[in-house]
């Protein structure tokens, strides 16, 4: 689901900004990989967290029985381009307004199997200080560049089918007269 939840995020941006073409693409930005394409944004996730207000959900149903309900998790992305600093801005701008326009990403706007396991994502523009900023370019292995931080909720991931706890279908109560 997190591989679907990147491509959501690459899908939005291009139907917002149909004017653009297919201009965001997803990369890991390690300078160990190949460089980006110059003529693309880089959406790039950064960090996978479980979301700190839907860790203790109670069991779901499933064909199994009762299992534990889909873990929730929070993606971190940054989101650069490696072209020329004014066109860069440019496109920048273009991100910032996307998501500021379509902060919630609902079911409508998801392709399957995202769209069958969840009802929306949300995404948030974060605000990393200096230090945060060059902390995570340096991990990167890169010098740093004009980006954005994004931080997504919800990438649902399934428990892996076992047998599940089950369910009481009856109380049955005995006794015995002891002599």
């Amino acid at each position: 689901m997190i591989r679907a939840v990147s491509e959501a995020l690459v899908d939005v941006i291009h139907q917002n900004t149909p004017d653009l073409g297919d201009w965001v693409a997803l990369h890991s930005l390690n300078s160990a990989d190949s460089g980006p394409d110059t003529t693309k944004a880089a959406l790039a996730l950064l960090a996978v967290a479980p979301h700190p207000h839907l860790v203790n959900r109670p069991l779901v149903e499933r064909a199994a029985g009762l299992v534990r309900a889909p873990l929730a998790l929070r993606l971190h992305y940054l989101v650069t381009v490696f072209g020329a600093h004014d066109e860069a801005q440019t496109k920048i701008a273009r991100i910032v307004q996307v998501f500021h326009t379509t902060p919630i990403i609902d079911r409508s706007m998801l392709q399957p199997p995202l769209s069958t396991a969840v009802d929306s994502i949300a995404v948030r523009l974060l605000s990393p200080s200096a230090e945060e900023r060059n902390q995570i370019w340096s991990t990167l292995g890169r010098p740093g560049r004009l980006a954005l931080f994004y931080e997504v909720d919800v990438a649902p991931v399934e428990v892996i089918e076992r047998e599940g706890a089950g369910r009481v279908r009856t109380h049955r109560v005995g006794y015995e007269v002891l002599a």
